[in-house]
């Protein structure tokens, strides 16, 4: 496998002027006006780090507990930049990763030939649900969702293969159209050959609701996902790897105001396994609501549940917007099951600081 060390391209970077950082880009943004002069945006680089304490009660139902640790949990450089007014790019590792096989996360070429639409070519997040496509940097809680982990996504959040990620303006009173589909190879991150007869496809469409005037922006989605992976239970024993075959719906809805952040998912899925054509539903959603204030301090709680084999409880609060260069997050995990038994609730003093 041909990847880059992290260290090259980290020297590599910081050998690059480095520009102010910018908010993603909306895919659904307007095209760049062809009349207007066009000024190329040089690389830029950009990123974060994230660190936290954990500490792990007994609550659980065996006499086993983690210990309590520091963790650099990611540390996030990229390059972005323009090539053409149609053509960009964007690499980001991760050197604190503990293998050379998963340094290298996002690596893609956008080119924006079709009106208020990218099409992305490389490495990318899979587009399915919510909370899977938001950067871990933006979101307010320590963990995601165990569905997230579970449904929404393949055998790693990021594959190899192509999207086309877009929206569309449906009249004067502030809706849009949603649109989001990835075909990928399925194999997982940084594999280059697909293990696989068939390739993963997955998409979302949605609506996205602006008040006018106002902070209220509402969203609502559904996604699908349809393919096969490798299921290794053992990476070291390979006999008892088999191919699963999967089919998965899920809903979505974020409500987004000056006072609250509200976002919510369902996700079911049937999974069978090829050698044997048993066959397995699996079903989750979870709820997270966020009190905003005018000082960037709030209370933060969320619910999700796994069918009846995992079931968490998460409180606790935030220092700190999603694009503040500096965040705070306090989070207290309460259990009641993990793997169909009561689990090790765990609290979290995390921060972030973005540059």
């Amino acid at each position: 496998m041909n990847l880059i060390p992290g260290a090259s391209l980290l020297a590599l970077a910081l050998m690059i002027p480095a520009g102010p950082a910018t908010a993603q880009v909306d895919p659904g943004a307007a095209t760049p006006d062809s009349t207007a002069p066009w000024v190329r945006r040089p690389p830029q680089v950009f990123g974060y780090l994230q660190f936290h304490y954990r500490y792990a009660f007994d609550t659980g139902s065996d006499t086993l507990v983690d210990n309590d640790n520091f963790r650099v949990q990611r540390v996030r450089i990229g390059i972005k930049g323009d090539i053409y007014p149609w053509l960009s790019y964007d690499v980001e590792i991760d050197p604190r990763a503990p293998t050379i096989q998963t340094v290298l996360r996002d690596a893609f070429i956008e080119m924006q030939v079709i009106p208020r639409h990218v099409i992305r070519l490389g490495q990318q997040k899979t587009q399915f649900g919510y909370e899977t496509r938001v950067s871990s940097s933006d979101l307010y809680t320590v963990n995601r969702a165990e569905l997230s982990d579970a449904l929404a996504r393949g055998i790693t959040l990021r594959d190899l293969g192509i999207g086309l990620i877009g929206s569309v303006k449906l009249g004067p009173r502030g809706l849009r159209l949603e649109d989001a589909i990835t075909v990928v190879n399925g194999a997982g991150m940084n594999v280059q050959a697909d293990d696989t007869p068939r390739k993963n496809v997955s998409g979302r469409l949605g609506l996205r609701w602006r008040k006018d005037a106002s902070d209220l922006v509402a969203r609502f989605g559904v996604s699908g996902s349809s393919g096969d992976l490798v299921d290794r239970e053992d990476p070291v024993d390979p006999f008892d790897d088999f191919t699963l075959t999967f089919r998965r719906l899920g809903t979505d809805l974020q409500v987004d105001h000056r006072r609250f952040f509200l976002s919510a998912e369902y996700i079911t899925g049937r999974h069978e396994n090829s050698a044997t054509s048993e066959t397995e539903t699996v079903s989750g959603y979870y709820l997270t609501l966020v009190g905003k204030t005018t000082r960037q301090v709030g209370p933060v709680l969320r619910y999700d549940v796994l069918v009846d084999e995992f079931e968490r409880w998460t409180f606790g609060g935030y220092y700190g917007a999603p694009s503040a260069p500096f965040r705070v997050l306090v989070n207290y995990e309460y259990r009641p099951l993990k793997d169909g038994l009561p689990g090790d609730d765990k609290f979290y003093l995390w921060t972030q600081v973005r540059f």
